[in-house]
């Protein structure tokens, strides 16, 4: 194989495609990035057997072929490499690979490329298409409630429900719960759970500046992710999710509306104090006119704030995670929210007026005022 090709482009493609490669590879094959040739394009991607990313980008064919290298070291090389192109070569001889760029000349020891697995492919039972920035945005307000506990696996990725003309995202980690749903032109029915590491990769290549459309195929328990000249596939999520709807209230005793940007300064501020630095816990006095907020350590000292609030139902005390407030009020677009309640230790519902279609829920932690 002989190729040329624009580093940038190159660059952008290892970058995509660098997060499939196993981080503690079974076997040494899986630690590379295999190139194979197309007519005026070249397939660059990885693949750790649960997940596989592949890119494609155009380049100057003068000898057709494929090649696999170690990940790690070409994705370095290529990001710190002198001028705009680069010629990339294979010496049979030497069961080498040639990298020259300007005045820069180095060679990488080539694997072989018959170990490498072939990237998935299959024949969809059933696909969606969704505009990136949905699908950005249904991401970003849900993800950061997944847990990162690999013995609870059902928890570490995200439910994705189409049906009646609608999209819903659902993470959790069973101590919280971020509900999103937008509008989808579709007669499609879907229910799947995809990893959260997945998506994450996801999102960070929805960073067209055109507007586009994303395809999301799926069979069995597998799915493939197209996202311009980028395509992603993995293995799902097995597993039945748990009825996330039961978790919500159908009612509330108390209700208070405060600004976000505030609260979220107070609890930011007061958690600084906590005793349990892992939790950092936070307590919450909600009155008529204000919410007290307070956090203490014989170590540290006393945080406490006082911020105004409108509330309607009686007075209640109620403690937190103030990381999982904190992550909710990051992610909210409103100016205001609402803290729907019922006792001090029953689901506390955040919701805003101008995001309808967002719910998050959030266990209180028991403590003594």
């Amino acid at each position: 194989m002989k190729i040329s090709c624009n580093i940038q482009s190159l660059n952008k493609a290892l970058q995509t495609v660098q997060k499939a490669i196993a981080t503690k590879p079974s076997t040494p094959i899986l630690s590379g990035i295999h190139f194979q040739t197309l007519e005026n394009k070249v397939v660059i991607q990885a693949n750790d057997l649960n997940m596989a990313i592949a890119s494609t980008i155009d380049a100057d064919i003068l000898e057709a072929g494929e090649i696999v290298v170690s990940g790690r070291m070409i994705t370095e090389l290529v990001r710190k490499l002198p001028g705009e192109t680069v010629l990339i070569s294979k010496n049979k001889e030497s069961n080498t690979i040639s990298i020259e760029s300007g005045k820069s000349k180095n060679s990488l020891l080539a694997m072989n490329e018959e170990d490498y697995p072939k990237f998935p492919t299959f024949e969809e039972e059933k696909s969606i298409d969704i505009p990136d920035d949905k699908l950005k945005e249904l991401i970003k307000k849900t993800i950061f409630a997944c847990s990162n506990d690999e013995a609870r696996p059902l928890f570490t990725g995200i439910l994705v429900d189409v049906k009646d003309g609608k999209v819903t995202f659902v993470g959790t980690n069973t101590h919280r719960l971020a509900i999103k749903t937008l509008p989808l032109d579709t007669e499609e029915t879907m229910s799947i759970i995809i990893p959260s590491k997945v998506l994450a990769e996801i999102a960070r290549n929805l960073n067209g500046e055109a507007p586009s459309l994303v395809n999301i195929a799926m069979i069995s328990n597998q799915i493939r992710v197209t996202i311009d000249n980028a395509v992603i596939v993995s293995r799902l999520i097995e597993g039945k999710f748990p009825d996330y709807k039961r978790v919500i209230p159908p009612k509330f005793a108390i209700k208070t509306n405060v600004n976000a940007s505030e609260l979220a300064g107070a609890v930011e501020r007061v958690s600084l104090f906590s005793t349990e630095s892992e939790y950092s816990i936070v307590k919450v006095s909600v009155a008529e006119n204000e919410l007290i907020i307070n956090s203490s350590s014989p170590e540290v000292g006393t945080g406490h704030e006082v911020i105004s609030c409108e509330t309607e139902g009686n007075e209640l005390n109620v403690a937190f995670n103030s990381r999982y407030v904190l992550d909710i009020l990051k992610s909210i677009d409103a100016e205001n929210v609402t803290l729907s309640m019922n006792t001090s230790l029953s689901p506390v519902c955040v919701t805003a007026a101008e995001e309808e279609d967002y719910t998050y829920i959030v266990t209180p932690v028991r403590v003594v005022f």
